[in-house]
């Protein structure tokens, strides 16, 4: 018979188990950090996305950027409209076009809170040391892009395209019917 140790050793060499629980993990570094705050990632991300560059975007351009589905981003838009974090107007530039920007409060908190986010992240990757910690963002970058791509139709670029497997491309293809429309 195989003691717990044998089987938590055995599960922890699997990648899914891993990214999993690093998730779960720096997920609990971040959600404790920005407490204090009243935000959590997500609010965070649509906040710092409205500030980036001082583009104009609307709800459905903040969605895309983020990845998350026009739902969700109403939704979250409410809430930080609510706390007087964000707020909707007609673009200046385009009175046809709806944007969201940040208010002067959601600005405050936005510095805040991502300097609060930058220590908890540090903390986290600590017992990596500062090479390693930056070759994993990179590698999860480059993870990221390769399959952001792929989700969106985009042909992998490099020695991504040799190792998507059969069951990517599946989820990342939506089956036609024989009538051509998408089915599943």
């Amino acid at each position: 018979m195989t003691d717990d140790a044998d089987l938590s050793g055995l599960i922890a060499r699997r990648l899914g188990y891993l990214v999993k629980h690093a998730y779960l993990d720096v997920s609990a570094f971040l959600d404790d950090a920005l407490a204090p705050f009243g935000v959590h990632p997500r609010e965070l991300g649509v906040l710092s996305v409205i500030a980036a560059d001082g583009a104009e975007r609307s709800q459905n351009e903040l969605a895309s950027a983020i990845g998350v589905d026009r739902t969700t981003m109403v939704a979250v838009i409410d809430d930080l409209e609510g706390r007087g974090l964000v707020e909707r107007h007609r673009s200046p530039r385009d009175r046809r076009r709806n944007v969201v920007t940040l208010t002067q409060a959601g600005a405050t908190l936005l510095r805040d809170a991502d300097q609060a986010r930058l220590e908890a992240e540090k903390a986290y990757l600590a017992p990596l040391g500062e090479d390693a910690a930056r070759a994993l963002a990179d590698a999860l970058r480059t993870l990221h892009r390769a399959h952001a791509d792929f989700r969106a139709g985009l042909a992998p670029a490099g020695p991504a395209k040799e190792h998507v497997p059969a069951c990517a491309a599946a989820r990342a293809t939506p089956a036609r019917k024989t009538d051509g429309t998408a089915g599943n």
